[in-house]
C-alpha cells in the first residue's frame, strides 16, 4: 500500500494532524494508523484543558496563538463535561490556596473522535487495529511493516512518516532519530474514575512525596458526582520499588475516594522537555513521541496538538518544522523543564517540602502555581531563581 503521508497513532496529535492537513488543501493522500481496536478508548487522561483566556498572560503571543487555533478546531461544546473556576493546592498534608483556574473537564475520546471524523469527511483515512511494528527507508521511501487485526501484516509505504504513537515512538526506535529520554524524565501515570465529597468546579492538585514520588496526584471533577483521579511517579523510582499502582492506591485511601472501575490505567510520560531531534529526513515526530508534554503540569493534549499545527504549517509550505518548533514551542518547554528540575529536591523529598513549607509557604504555593500554569513571565523566572538556593538549603541534612 502506498500513501503520501502516513501518521502512526491517532490520538491528539495524530487525529490533528490528519484534519489539518485535509482541511488546508495538502496536496497527497493521508493515512492514520492506530494499534486499539476502537476509536480512541479507554482515555488515560485527566481530561484538563485551559479555557481561552487563562494563559493569555502567562505564555508568549505567538504560542497562545497557535493553542487557540489548535481548541477552536478540535473543542466543540458538546465535548466539555465540566467547567472548574479554582485550583486547590495541598503540598505535603496542607492547604497551601486556592487559586483561578478556569479550565474545562473535556471527553477526550470524544473529542479526538471529533476530529477523526473530521479529518475522513475531507478524504483522509483513518484505520483503528492496525500496529505498526517496524519502520525503515527503502528507494527513497519510508516502510513500515504494520499488523492489522483483520487483515495480517503488510507493508505500508509512505513518502512522508509522522510518528504520534506516544513514547516510547515506533518510528523514533526504528529510525533512531532520537535519543530518547533518561528514566528520570518520564512519569509513570495512574488514571481512573472516583466518587468522593470534592467540590465540583474545583480542580485538587496534591504535591506530596508519599503520595506521588517526583510528581503529583490529582483530583478533576467532571460535574456528575465523578472524578478523574491519577497519580504520577517518576520512572526511575519506579524501578527501584516505587509502585505508582500502590502509590494510587494509597492516594485513593487517604482522600476518601471510592474508584467505580477496578481497574487503573497506566501510561510512561515524559516530562524532560522537547527530544534532541524532532525530524530525521521526510520522518518526523509529534506529541508526547516528541516529548510535547508539559514538564511542569503534565499537560499532554493541547501542547501534543501544538506540534501537530506547526507540522501541518512545515509540510502544507508554511516553514521549516524544526525551526517553528525551535522558535514557538521550545522556549517555554526548555523554561518549564528548568523549573522542573528546580523543584525536584522537593518532589523527591517530603521532609524538605515540609521544611520549604515551614519557611514560607505563601512563596512556595505561589510558585507552584505559576509553574503550573506554564508561566513565561520574568517575574517567575526570578522567583525560581531566587528560590533555588532555598530549595538546595531545605534539601540538604540540617546541621
Amino acid at each position: 500500500m502506498d500513501v503520501d503521508v502516513l501518521i502512526v497513532g491517532g490520538g491528539p496529535a495524530g487525529s490533528y494532524l490528519a484534519r489539518y492537513l485535509v482541511s488546508s488543501g495538502f496536496d497527497g493522500d493521508v493515512l492514520v494508523i492506530d494499534k486499539r481496536g476502537v476509536v480512541y478508548a479507554p482515555v488515560i487522561c485527566g481530561e484538563l484543558l485551559p479555557s481561552e483566556g487563562l494563559l493569555s498572560d502567562w505564555i508568549p503571543r505567538e504560542l497562545h496563538n497557535v493553542l487557540l487555533e489548535t481548541m477552536r478546531s478540535t473543542l466543540r461544546r458538546e465535548f466539555i463535561v465540566n467547567e472548574l473556576r479554582s485550583l486547590r493546592l495541598i503540598v505535603a498534608g496542607r492547604d497551601v490556596g486556592t487559586f483561578p483556574f478556569r479550565t474545562y473537564l473535556v471527553d477526550k475520546g470524544a473529542m479526538i473522535k471529533g476530529a477523526i471524523e473530521d479529518a475522513m469527511s475531507r478524504g483522509a483515512r483513518v484505520r483503528f487495529g492496525v500496529n505498526a511494528v517496524r519502520c525503515g527507508v527503502k528507494g527513497g521511501l519510508y516502510e513500515c511493516l504494520v499488523h492489522d487485526r483483520s487483515g495480517g501484516e503488510y507493508v505500508i509505504r509512505s513518502r512522508v512518516l509522522v510518528g504520534a504513537d506516544a513514547y516510547p515512538s515506533v518510528v523514533d526506535r526504528s529510525l533512531g532519530i532520537t535519543g530518547g529520554f533518561r528514566p528520570e524524565d518520564l512519569i509513570i501515570a495512574t488514571s481512573a474514575r472516583a466518587r468522593g465529597r470534592y467540590e465540583e468546579d474545583e480542580a485538587v492538585i496534591v504535591m506530596d512525596p508519599g503520595l506521588a514520588p517526583g510528581g503529583f496526584a490529582w483530583i478533576f471533577p467532571r460535574g456528575d458526582g465523578l472524578h478523574n483521579i491519577g497519580v504520577g511517579v517518576r520512572n526511575n523510582l519506579a524501578w527501584r520499588g516505587a509502585d505508582p499502582l500502590d502509590h494510587h492506591m494509597k492516594f485513593v485511601r487517604e482522600f476518601g475516594l471510592e474508584q467505580v472501575q477496578r481497574a487503573v490505567l497506566m501510561k510512561t510520560l515524559p516530562v524532560g522537555g522537547l527530544l534532541n531531534r524532532y525530524s530525521l529526513g521526510g520522518a518526523y515526530l509529534i506529541g508526547d513521541a516528541v516529548g510535547s508534554v508539559i514538564p511542569t503540569n503534565g499537560a499532554g493534549i493541547n501542547p501534543a496538538m501544538i506540534t501537530a499545527h506547526l507540522l501541518g504549517r512545515a509540510l502544507t509550505g508554511g516553514g521549516d518544522y524544526v525551526r517553528l518548533m525551535n522558535t514557538v514551542f521550545k522556549p517555554l518547554m526548555d523554561r518549564m523543564v528548568l523549573f522542573r528540575r528546580i523543584g525536584d529536591p522537593l518532589l523527591l523529598s517530603r521532609d524538605a517540602m515540609v521544611r520549604a513549607l515551614g519557611i514560607s509557604k505563601s512563596y512556595l504555593s505561589s510558585a507552584i502555581y505559576e509553574a503550573t500554569l506554564s508561566s513565561m513571565r520574568i517575574s517567575t523566572l526570578i522567583k525560581f531563581a531566587l528560590g533555588y538556593p532555598l530549595i538546595r538549603l531545605v534539601s540538604s541534612p540540617w546541621p
